[in-house]
């Protein structure tokens, strides 16, 4: 029993001082090395949400690097709490009419600048018409919490929009389904019980460990390398439910439904405002190898505002018209389902044509 303890006294040595070496190295001999650029977007990632009455928000008033996967991209926030950059009004653009964009992560443009996301284009060319466009859009958005921003987005800049567009992402019939729900109170909380607190989102230890000991920096970013595969575009079940049989009866139907009657509310705020909604479809990568031109999100959604006299604009069509490797490697991030540069132009595009250039 003895010599168990010296051997386990000895191992837990060694590690210290190789951990303590380690820390003096990542301090002293590798600041020169180190890309402290991502260290600063990687802080940038978790200064930008906050907790909301809808569940959550971007935090206002931030001009930061932020990173996605290998990308790092610059990200600001105005003084409400919206996205903004180049063309992104401001005090002097409130007198114009108001548009409104909402969605997911997409709207946001996770891993793009404002200036190159599909939201950002519009609001340049809507600005040549005096017009404003504001990004509502934040990443794991759903139409649980979308009428409940457009209608605290009205509030806070004390404008009723003239449209809103909303882009429903294929993620958002899992987030219906699967992640929101809405309390006794009227506020959206996780289906889960455990809620996470505000000082979770600010503090990561995975990361304080990257930026004070080589080890671990090495194995991040073996495993960021390792993850940023087209491998890891496919196989995702929130993309998977429309051509999936067993996905579809298990929480897509139910997803749609819940997810049409909370699109609804949207709908009934901008018919008291006299607004107009357009609603926009989009794929995933999934959708694109599968072939899922005619797909039930597009469907499903067509007949869906239709039958309410809304607008709306299929973005799926414009990824059908190349080969699906050419698609997936012209308009996705590799490893990931977000836009390039090319797949935010051909969204801004394939929306612009649908209402003639004119916002």
């Amino acid at each position: 029993m003895r010599k168990a303890f010296r051997i386990v006294g000895t191992i837990l040595s060694i590690a210290a001082i190789t951990l303590f070496l380690d820390a003096i190295v990542t301090a002293t001999l590798l600041p020169g090395v180190i890309n402290t650029d991502r260290d600063a977007a990687e802080a940038g990632n978790l200064r930008a949400y906050i907790h909301a009455d809808y569940h959550h928000d971007i935090f206002p008033g931030h001009d930061m690097p932020r990173v996605w996967g290998r990308i790092i991209y610059p990200w600001k926030s105005d003084k409400h709490g919206f996205r903004t950059g180049t063309c992104g009004p401001g005090e002097a653009e409130k007198a114009w009419p108001a548009i409104f964009v909402i969605g997911d992560s997409f709207v946001e443009a996770v891993g793009s600048s404002y200036e190159q996301s599909f939201a950002g284009l519009m609001a340049c060319d809507a600005a040549k018409q005096k017009k404003a466009v504001w990004n509502l859009g934040v990443s794991s958005y759903s139409p649980i919490i979308y009428w409940r921003k457009v209608k605290a987005a009205a509030g806070k800049i004390g404008r009723k929009p003239s449209e809103v567009y909303v882009f429903l992402d294929l993620s958002d019939i899992d987030d219906e389904a699967n992640v929101y729900r809405e309390g006794e109170d009227g506020k959206v909380y996780f289906k889960s019980k455990s809620e996470p607190s505000r000082e979770n989102w600010d503090v990561d230890p995975g990361q304080w460990l990257v930026r004070h000991f080589t080890t671990a920096r090495v194995i991040y970013d073996a495993y960021i390398s390792a993850s940023f595969t087209w491998s890891h575009s496919f196989g995702r079940d929130r993309a998977r439910w429309p051509f999936d049989k067993k996905l579809l009866e298990d929480w897509g139907r139910h997803g749609l439904e819940i997810a049409g009657a909370n699109l609804d509310k949207l709908v009934g705020l901008c018919r008291e405002w006299q607004c107009r909604v357009t609603l926009v479809v989009y794929p995933w990568p999934d959708n694109i190898r599968e072939g899922d031109r005619d797909s039930l999100q597009v469907r499903h959604w067509r007949d869906w505002s239709a039958a309410r006299g809304l607008r709306f604009v299929d973005g799926f069509a414009p990824f059908f018209k190349e080969p699906a490797d050419a698609t997936l490697h012209r308009f996705y991030i590799k490893g990931d389902v977000h836009f390039t540069p090319a797949g935010n132009q051909l969204i801004y595009e394939t929306v612009s044509q649908a209402v003639d250039g004119s916002w």
